[in-house]
């Protein structure tokens, strides 16, 4: 029986570059012949990235409680149609954000029961948890200002996004088993990427 593949997520504040540092360890896995795709949350598929629209539009203001059940809702839709599925053929993922994400910035700055949310990912997901998470740790002051254009998320202030900080080094904290924290260098990507690598090789080679 194919082994499932392994999930790997990588999380943090706003500017620390998760998009990119997503897409080049997606290729570095493919380049250690595992077959690998790199996708992120909200979205993956056409209806959350409809939702991830509606959500990081800055003409509504939603309270924590609306965001919650928007990102749940992408998400099951991703896991059911993608994420699942995958993994369930012995690929491997790479994702742009995922559970951990929706607990910092709904849960530690929202203000939602953190209890509540594990709970729903835990049923949204059937269960799967990240083998892998790298959270890049990055002062919000210096994240806020990398980004190019401010979506509703990134508008929310610095306050906020410091309980954001806050919340991602906690998860860390309580779940030392599989998530790494990366320091954010600042023009030195591949010195982060070194960082990420070495819990990756660990994990391809355990995979196989």
């Amino acid at each position: 029986m194919k082994k499932r593949g392994r999930l790997i997520t990588i999380e943090g504040g706003e500017g620390a570059g998760k998009t990119t540092h997503a897409g080049i360890l997606k290729n570095y896995i493919s380049d250690q012949d595992v077959s690998c795709e790199c996708a992120r949350e909200p979205g993956g598929v056409k209806a959350a990235e409809e939702i991830r629209v509606l959500l990081k539009d800055k003409k509504y203001d939603f309270p924590p409680l609306i965001e919650l059940s928007g990102m749940e809702t992408a998400r099951i839709l991703f896991y059911n149609q993608r994420v699942i599925p995958h993994l369930e053929r012995g690929n491997w993922m790479v994702l742009d954000r995922s559970i951990d994400s929706t607990v910092a910035y709904q849960g530690y700055a929202g203000g939602i029961d953190i209890d509540t949310i594990q709970e729903i990912n835990k049923i949204v997901t059937r269960g799967i948890t990240p083998d892998l998470t790298f959270i890049l740790d990055i002062d919000p002051e210096i994240g806020l200002g990398m980004e190019d254009e401010t979506d509703r998320f990134g508008a929310k202030g610095l306050e906020y996004h410091k309980k954001v900080r806050e919340g991602f080094l906690q998860i860390a904290k309580d779940n030392p088993e599989r998530c790494v924290v990366i320091p954010y260098i600042k023009d030195n990507i591949q010195g982060m990427q070194n960082g990420m690598r070495e819990y990756v090789d660990r994990l391809i080679l355990g995979h196989s």
